[in-house]
């Protein structure tokens, strides 16, 4: 499997991040319950994706 690179990984991350502020401004708890899905269950996606963030 083919390494993803660190920049497509971070503008992918601002991008997603970028959303959940758009979307917070109108009265949609989103970015809360994300950050409760992540803190509750803690998927190995966001460990991997924090992972590689400081692993640079």
């Amino acid at each position: 499997m083919a390494k993803v690179t660190f920049f497509p990984r971070l503008l992918l991350g601002i991008v997603v991040l970028l959303v959940l502020i758009v979307l917070h401004v109108i009265p949609l708890p989103i970015l809360e319950v994300t950050i409760l899905f992540v803190m509750i269950f803690r998927p190995l996606w966001f460990k991997n994706l924090v992972d590689q963030i400081y692993d640079q």
